[in-house]
């Protein structure tokens, strides 16, 4: 998005990672596949560079993505613990979002005063990128894509255990090379991180063949209790608190289950409403019939994709 050629933000990147020892990588609340597989990956690569980088979210992931990502391997902090964390790296990464107040609990830490921060996402920002140097590029299928090129300008080996953390960000991104983001560029980066050796029918496995019989439960929900709206082209469910306590599940179950949603016959648009307390819902839509989701979310204060976006929302479903 700052109009200079990608190869020379990434010899920038590249620089700026070479020169910290310390590195904290962070990305956005509710973090995805994209932006867990991607952090960590870069992680490692880091890792095998000799630097201290560490990943560190304001929620839990242990047990979403198992086989994949180590146990413990993303640290979680709350707001003291991220309070702690100021001034103690050399260089702070934001990935797969490049606004503040999507770091959550760790805005404080990348954007405290002084302190060195980059970011790499394939989100749009409404305002001004406030980093050391950002690579932002829109077309790109998944942030995992531009955190193996950056991989590749560091010279690092992409071996299995890198491959198969950006392998989740790249698969969930593109729904299993599914979406209309996944194009040339997407089976490229499939094809380099399959010349690794990772096996893609083991993956999707462990990414989606290993649902909970809660988790189970609660997606039938979402789709008994659908609902239609405009003539059938908007198809819209809504999964309460209380709902959640029921099935013994927790909010980030809900992953993947609109992609069901949306495939009900006539629907343009899906959204998937779920209560984060009394009064307030966060709000998951998906494009079907070629329509703009990103910019109804930027007109309710958030943000995304054209094709899956998302906001926050007071008052009654």
């Amino acid at each position: 998005v700052s109009g200079r050629p990608v190869s020379e933000v990434l010899v920038e990147l590249a620089e700026l990672l070479r020169q910290a020892q310390s590195v904290l990588i962070a990305t956005h609340i509710g973090p995805d596949g994209d932006a867990i597989g991607s952090s960590v990956g870069l992680a490692l690569g880091l890792r095998g560079l000799g630097k201290d980088a560490r990943v560190f979210s304001g929620s839990s992931v242990d047990g979403r993505f198992d086989g994949i990502i180590a146990p413990g391997f993303v640290e979680t902090v709350d707001e003291a613990g991220a309070a702690d964390l100021v001034g103690k790296f050399d260089l702070c990464v934001l990935l797969d979002t490049s606004e503040p107040a999507r770091a959550g609990v760790l805005e404080g830490v990348i954007f405290a005063e002084g302190q060195k921060r980059v970011c790499i996402d394939h989100h749009l920002l409404s305002g001004e990128y406030s980093f050391d140097s950002h690579l932002v590029v829109q077309s790109s299928p998944a942030t995992s894509c531009l955190v193996l090129w950056l991989l590749d300008e560091l010279e690092v080996a992409v071996e299995a255990e890198i491959a198969r953390a950006l392998w989740l960000a790249l698969a969930t991104d593109t729904g299993w090379f599914r979406f209309a983001n996944a194009d040339s560029l997407a089976f490229q980066c499939a094809e380099r991180l399959l010349e690794s050796g990772i096996e893609a029918e083991e993956l999707y496995g462990l990414i989606y063949g290993a649902r909970s019989e809660q988790k189970t439960r609660l997606w039938g929900r979402v789709l008994m209790e659908h609902q239609l709206a405009l003539e059938g082209r908007l198809v819209w469910s809504v999964i309460t608190r209380e709902a959640l306590a029921e099935t013994g599940t927790e909010r980030e179950d809900l992953d993947g289950v609109i992609d069901l949603l949306k495939g009900v016959k006539g629907a343009h648009l899906a959204a998937l409403l779920s209560q984060l307390d009394e009064t307030s819902f966060k709000v998951s839509l998906r494009s079907v019939a070629g329509m703009d989701v990103e910019k109804i979310a930027r007109d309710f204060g958030g943000g995304g994709h054209a094709k899956a976006a998302g906001y926050k929302a007071s008052g009654s479903p």
